[in-house]
């Protein structure tokens, strides 16, 4: 078979549930059938990992910024320069100036990729749905992370459900002298128990309801520690709301950190309650790591790898089940578990990548 060129279309090249979905896969790909380029809208750390593997990133402003007509004819001319076999867009309902802008460069395979159930910024439904049909329109293949985030996007027509994939080779265990420096690093008590969540500081990761968590916890005396992984527009509404709450001893900011996986080994339970995720692979990444989640129930069950790691609660219900989840003991799990369960699930990476690729035949 010749070899493939695909355009993917990705939000940031920063830590990330699509960016590090896409870097799984593309470790996984076989670079003598299949070749990926990139076009994002926000330059960050996987950048130079990209490069490394022989990719191009085209870096183009928001299309709100230059407008879709100076967008399409921009993707229009990297389509017809670099002669594309198909593009990729995991842009979800966003996507139609991608993909028409494909159309009419003659790209034959056109996947439309649904990340998310939710159009959490869009109060103008008329719109929203007239995106959508104009997306799916111009798609030729409709792919979802999980059955709701189909459902959301392609409005019945047929989709095949492609779950973010988890390389376990990437999962390098934490050595006791590592675990050891990492506490000394970030302060951590013998008596702490420790507590982690990864996301971005906007409204959706619902970080008000963890700082209310950490404010119970105090109040009943436990000792511990919550650490915020990320960045975003309201870290700063949230930094002065753990001030107001008195919770600056217990709650850190991290920023964006390289070295998750460690710490999600270091945590005793990492927390997610979200209004809503598409996926969730972060959360996928704390059961491979073998550490407890408590997540809101809203979370889709396809990320759940079925062995007992991950507690779903609702979040309007009462407050002390999370507080009683938070302090139970953990269940430690033999990894032959968890790599069992990653394969019995269909999310190893090497199949997914065997999936996606099959995408653009």
């Amino acid at each position: 078979m010749a070899l493939k060129k695909i355009l993917h279309i990705i939000p940031t090249t920063d830590f990330g549930g699509i960016t590090t979905m896409i870097v799984d896969i593309w470790m996984n790909t076989n670079k003598s059938l299949y070749h990926f380029d990139f076009v994002s809208f926000n330059k960050g750390q996987y950048h130079e990992f990209f490069l490394q593997q022989g990719s191009k990133v085209f870096y183009e402003k928001f299309i709100t910024q230059q407008g879709p007509f100076s967008y399409m004819m921009n993707i229009y001319r990297i389509l017809k320069q670099h002669g594309y076999d198909a593009i990729h867009d995991h842009t979800g309902y966003r996507a139609v100036f991608t993909l028409l802008a494909a159309r009419l460069a003659g790209v034959q395979c056109r996947v439309l990729h649904s990340h998310t159930n939710v159009a959490e910024e869009w109060n103008n439904k008329v719109f929203l749905t007239l995106l959508k049909k104009l997306s799916v329109f111009n798609g030729t293949k409709l792919v979802a992370c999980s059955q709701k985030a189909g459902e959301f996007c392609f409005d019945g027509r047929p989709f095949e459900v492609l779950a973010n994939p988890i390389d376990i080779q990437k999962i390098e265990r934490l050595s006791f002298e590592e675990n050891r420096n990492l506490r000394e690093e970030l302060g951590i008590q013998a008596e702490d128990l420790v507590l982690g969540h990864i996301g971005r500081f906007v409204p959706v990761k619902n970080h008000p309801f963890l700082i209310e968590l950490a404010v119970n916890l105090k109040q009943q005396g436990i000792p511990f520690k919550l650490f915020l992984i990320g960045d975003g527009p309201l870290e700063q509404d949230i930094r002065l709301l753990v001030k107001q709450r008195n919770v600056e001893d217990c709650v850190r900011f991290l920023g964006q950190r390289a070295d998750i996986i460690k710490l999600l080994q270091l945590f005793d339970k990492f927390l997610l309650p979200s209004q809503y995720e598409g996926f969730g692979i972060v959360l996928l990444e704390a059961q491979v790591c073998g550490t407890p989640a408590i997540v809101s129930s809203t979370l889709p069950r396809e990320v759940d790898l079925n062995i007992d790691l991950v507690h779903y609660l609702d979040l309007h219900g009462d407050i002390d089940s999370w507080l009683q989840a938070i302090v139970t003991e953990n269940v430690k799990l033999d990894q032959q578990i968890i790599r069992n369960s990653i394969k019995n699930k269909g999310l190893d990476a090497e199949e997914i990548t065997r999936r996606l690729c099959a995408l653009y035949i």
